[in-house]
């Protein structure tokens, strides 16, 4: 089915017209395309189309052309039309994120027919962020993390996977990457990689994480005070932190994020505090998570680390800080 065909049939629209392209998908897996539409329902008068194709193997960017790596990609794609169907109705208006008005799945394309964020207010995009700039966007993982979390979600009868998500959320854990572990250089942290891996995996407090939080997948308001989120192609189980450390480390120049992380990862805490009592838990609950996450941050942070030195170690974020940061997480696992 053609995309205008769709979103025809989706909206009941009288016209529909492809007006501009707004990405291409990584590795060429597909488009980004906002469409203007007349005589939808709800007064739509733009949409965007997600347009995946499934039925060929890409060119990676970097030269990790594998069948792994295609397998990831594809299930990537199935998983975010599975999110916006099942997961993301769930969220407070609070969280936000595009509306879904339909999908479209065949065993050679998906189609997701998804809300105009610039047209909702949402139309400012950033590389960089200042420090302060950072805060809306904590508040938002903040909530996000807390509408799910859980006790022990693995063993939970709701189990992220058998929901759709991945069993582990974000893109670079050491199950998916064994490739890129294997092209690291000799040293503590690739031997420390399983026990970083799995310190992470059975943390007590479990929760669904975006998985692919880093600044480029949020959208501003003018102010930048509000923001929604996109891209949830590597959402599932996870803590927090392995979002808000992403995060942090893709939108912060070295000399900011050295001297302000430890500002925001205590509005973090303090967001997800309120959230979780807002919600109905017990302080004493949300000062256990708490406690958890914190003592796992910097392990987060070596953990994606480690994806960097083995995918792209001349990468811009191999830098002096997230070494800082992997070395003390290797300390804390030598002394415990």
């Amino acid at each position: 089915m053609s995309p205008e065909i769709f979103v025809k049939r989706s909206l009941a629209a009288k016209s529909v017209v492809r007006a501009e392209v707004i990405q291409s998908l990584w590795s060429g897996y597909g488009e980004i395309v906002r469409y203007q539409v007349s005589g939808a329902q709800d007064n739509l008068t733009s949409v965007i189309v997600k347009s995946i194709r499934l039925d060929q193997v890409m060119a990676h960017p970097r030269g990790w052309l594998s069948d792994l790596s295609h397998q990831r990609k594809q299930t990537s794609y199935q998983v975010e039309a599975r999110w916006y169907r099942h997961w993301a109705p769930r969220l407070l208006d609070a969280v936000r994120v595009a509306k879904c008005y339909a999908v479209q799945e065949s065993d050679t394309e998906i189609l997701l027919l998804l809300e105009d964020l610039d047209a909702s207010g949402f139309s400012h995009r950033h590389r960089q962020l200042t420090w302060s700039a950072c805060l809306p966007v904590l508040d938002w993982l903040a909530s996000f993390h807390s509408a799910f979390i859980s006790t022990g979600m693995a063993n939970n009868d709701e189990r992220v996977d058998d929901k759709g998500l991945w069993a582990r959320g974000s893109y670079w854990h050491l199950e998916t990457r064994p490739d890129e572990w294997q092209a690291m250089a000799e040293g503590e942290l690739k031997r420390q990689a399983s026990v970083i891996d799995e310190t992470l995996r059975k943390a007590n407090f479990q929760t669904v994480i975006h998985g692919d939080a880093k600044v480029a997948n949020f959208c501003f308001s003018a102010s930048g005070s509000d923001v929604a989120a996109v891209d949830f192609q590597y959402t599932g189980q996870g803590i927090g932190v392995q979002d808000v450390a992403y995060f942090l480390g893709s939108c912060l120049e070295e000399v900011s994020l050295a001297d302000h992380f430890a500002f925001l990862l205590e509005h973090y805490f303090a967001e997800l505090t309120r959230c979780l009592v807002a919600q109905g838990e017990s302080p004493d609950f949300a000062s256990k998570v708490e406690a958890e996450w914190r003592s796992l941050f910097e392990l987060a942070w070596a953990d994606f680390h480690r994806f960097i030195l083995g995918w792209s170690p001349d990468h811009i974020k191999n830098t002096p800080f997230s070494q800082m940061m992997t070395e003390r997480a290797l300390a804390s696992l030598r002394t415990s």
